[in-house]
């Protein structure tokens, strides 16, 4: 027994022996994987004389697939004083392709090592060199290769369509239809397969400041007020390389927003986070756009982005500047200095981006805020949307500026409500009339799981469309009809209730920690409140607004608008502090802010509610309101209407408030008899193949005749869809009549007010 004994302790002895040499060599394994990969080469370079230099360089691998990263890790000799530099460290290399093409791709500093990462697009043998240029001279490494495999799944990031081409493209050549949803920050794996699994194929990312979630290390701008100007904050760099690995994992695209507006922006009334960035120790944010000393650091920032990040199949778009009249360069200096400076980035990115990623930019999205200079200027002509949510408003500037600009036409963001119709008819007013895939709403924090699913529904119709056919937008013949109107109409009733919202940009609207209040209920029907919170603790002017999307805009022939409001103290607040607030109606004709002059505001008292009543029709009178008139025009065409609650000299110490409202009304003295759209239709005419959406205001489509005229004399075979249910109904063969005039009649027993439609033509 015991000389069993001893044998087994020898054979675990020697076993031990063996495991711990196994486990060293992992260790050197893993601490390799560390520092690079496996040793390409780990000769001294070319450049003997000079003390700085390229001394090794690591790969992962030999070969890589067509469009997928290529990442080499280089040890370089020397010391640097600040090695996101490239005044001092300018690290590169030329990569040539088979086919003899150059590619000059800039090296970055991650923190801790030196790396180039690039994303070849030809199948075959590669070469490259890496080269050093630092104040000792430039040094050079000899050439290295890696074999490329051709790529039947990866499809590269985004780049730029041919001339007047109205889709964004795949480096592969494939069209790309965006499906996007505002993701700026807190950005989680799980959401993001929520998303991807409703159809979701790009998310708007933010160079913010509000970004907590991975890793945690999206807080701060990537050139933040703790690294200075020149340097670069590789928590959120790291957590930049995160998201983009979850897309990449997920087929999914980032339009990456390089300057949100409050980045921008420290004396506006709008969020300012100028304070913590690295340019506010160089100047006032209203220099920004004409600073040459922010200029030159801003060249070393984008050269960053770039290397960094340009590689990515999943880095889809630079968006340059987001709001630009929401910054202190745009509102406080000087516009035309911004419309200098946006051509100015504009054109470092085309330079200097070799994978030619697509520009946009954008302004707030009231109506009157349309950036011509902008949409002449970037690849992308996106154009924001809150001022009138209505599928007609979605549809109207679509046209406008299709005609206007030939690239792809973008809404960058709109919605900041949940609500199901809304977003519905907006995604396929828009997609129908020319946009280059779907309008982005703000923000996925708002898509329910109904919006989700139209979403995918709208997905699956899109993905069947071929959008390398070039395509016109055409508006089928709208049928009118009268409809009589109650003389007292509710405008908050159960089914709207989603279509009210608190604006994120009212201080008041907002806690401690800078989160949107939620929207609660009590009641229903007529008897429906809507209640929130409010926090005025500015320790100066503080203002709170709650708006609401009417589900009829048009108001014309109405006297009043009227809406009851009370606000009540929290148990900690004196009452007396609430008495010091005041409320206006709020309204935005065809787009357009207008709130009642301060004359018109009625002071609260605790507890008590009170009843806000504006004139309109008849009664309309210009001295009411603070910045123009309500005309009877505007009646026809109201986008939004709400309640404005503020306070003149708010105590920082505040505690929140409770605002409650109901009894939201239009009324008239005498019911008014308005025109309505018994049925509108649109469509993308393509010479091959076309696809359309038609909608009534007020009946079921079912065998209702969508007619479109001048469509010539080709036969069609039309696909009915249903985008409520995710399914195609029947096809039909159509024949235009002899005057060319094409009739499509809605399937017999369809049940919806909307519907969505695909011609394939027939020789």
């Amino acid at each position: 027994m015991m000389s069993v004994f001893g044998s087994k302790i020898k054979l675990w002895i020697i076993c031990g022996v063996i495991g711990v040499i196994i486990l060293g060599a992992a260790l050197l394994i893993v601490s390799e994987m560390k520092n690079g990969g496996a040793e390409v080469n780990a000769n001294q370079p070319i450049a003997e004389q000079s003390d700085t230099g390229i001394k090794r360089i690591y790969a992962d691998n030999e070969s890589v697939g067509q469009y997928e990263k290529y990442e080499i890790v280089l040890e370089l000799t020397g010391t640097f004083q600040n090695p996101y530099d490239p005044g001092e460290v300018d690290l590169g290399a030329v990569f040539t392709s088979p086919s003899g093409a150059e590619w000059n791709i800039n090296g970055f500093y991650d923190g801790e090592r030196w790396l180039i990462r690039f994303a070849p697009d030809e199948p075959g043998a590669w070469a490259y060199q890496a080269h050093l240029v630092t104040q000792q001279g430039r040094s050079e490494y000899k050439q290295l290769g890696f074999t490329v495999e051709p790529s039947f799944k990866i499809r590269g990031g985004l780049t730029v369509p041919e001339e007047g081409g109205r889709f964004l493209q795949y480096r592969d050549g494939t069209a790309f239809v965006a499906v996007p949803v505002a993701y700026p920050w807190q950005v989680t794996e799980d959401r993001l397969d929520q998303l991807s699994e409703a159809g979701v194929n790009i998310i708007t990312y933010w160079n913010g400041n509000y970004d907590g979630a991975g890793n945690g290390g999206g807080r701060e701008q990537l050139e933040s007020f703790q690294t200075g100007p020149g340097r670069y904050d590789m928590n959120k760099a790291d957590r930049i390389d995160e998201v983009l690995d979850w897309l990449e994992a997920r087929d999914m695209q980032m339009n990456f927003a390089v300057w949100p507006h409050d980045s921008l922006a420290h004396k506006i009334n709008w969020p300012a986070t100028w304070s913590q960035s690295a340019y506010s120790k160089l100047g006032e944010a209203v220099d920004f756009y004409n600073s040459e000393e922010m200029w030159n650091y801003q060249e070393k920032l984008y050269r960053y982005m770039i290397a960094r990040w340009g590689h990515s199949p999943s880095l889809g778009i630079w968006d340059l500047i987001v709001e630009v009249n929401g910054t202190d360069g745009h509102m406080l200096g000087n516009p035309a200095e911004a419309d200098d400076w946006l051509k100015r980035v504009d054109g470092y990115f085309k330079e200097n981006d070799p994978y030619r990623h697509p520009t946009m930019a954008s302004m707030a999205g009231n109506r009157e805020d349309y950036w011509d200079y902008a949409y002449q200027t970037v690849d992308i002509a996106d154009r924001e949307n809150y001022y009138d949510l209505h599928y007609s408003a979605y549809a109207e500037d679509v046209q406008l500026r299709f005609e206007s600009y030939r690239k792809p036409i973008w809404i960058g963001e709109t919605g900041n409500i949940t609500d199901r119709k809304v977003f519905h008819q907006a995604i396929w007013a828009a997609y129908s009339n020319g946009l280059a895939g779907f309008p982005t709403w703000w923000m996925e924090e708002h898509m329910d799981e109904g919006m989700l699913e139209s979403m995918k529904y709208a997905a699956r119709f899109a993905e069947q469309m071929d959008y390398t056919e070039n395509r016109s937008p055409r508006l089928a013949v709208t049928k009118w009809g009268e409809k009589n109107k109650l003389s007292s109409v509710n405008l908050l009733q159960f089914d709207t209730y989603s279509s009210w919202l608190l604006p994120d940009w009212a201080e008041a609207n907002k806690d401690e920690k800078g989160i949107v209040y939620p929207l609660n209920s009590s009641g229903e029907g007529s008897d429906l409140t809507i209640e929130t919170q409010m926090r005025f603790a500015t320790d100066s002017y503080a203002q709170g607004v709650l708006e609401g999307i009417p589900a009829d805009p048009n108001w014309s022939g109405y006297d009043y608008l009227e809406l009851e409001l009370k606000v009540e103290g929290e148990s900690e607040i004196e009452p007396s502090s609430v008495n010091r607030l005041k409320a206006k109606i709020v309204l935005h004709p065809d787009g357009q802010w207008r709130e009642a002059a301060d004359d018109q505001a009625a002071a609260l008292e605790h507890g008590k509610w009170i009843n806000l009543k504006v004139p309109l029709g008849s009664n309309l009178s210009g001295s009411y309101w603070q910045d123009g008139e309500v005309s009877k025009d505007h009646l026809q065409k109201m986008g939004r209407m709400g309640v404005k609650i503020f306070d003149l000299d708010s105590d920082a110490e505040a505690a929140p408030v409770r605002v409650s409202v109901r009894n939201v009304r239009l009324t008239a003295s005498n019911p008014p008899v308005q025109q309505v759209k018994l049925l509108e239709g649109f469509m993308m005419q393509g010479e091959s193949t076309s696809y359309g959406w038609a909608i009534s205001e007020e009946e079921v489509l079912s065998e209702q005749q969508i007619v479109f005229e001048n469509w010539g004399m080709l036969a069609a075979e039309v696909t009915w869809y249903d985008p409520w249910k995710g399914q195609v109904m029947t096809k039909q063969t159509v024949q235009p009549d002899t005057e060319g005039q094409l009739s499509l009649q809605a399937p017999a027993g369809y049940e919806q007010q909307d519907i969505a439609y695909m011609l394939k033509h027939l020789e």
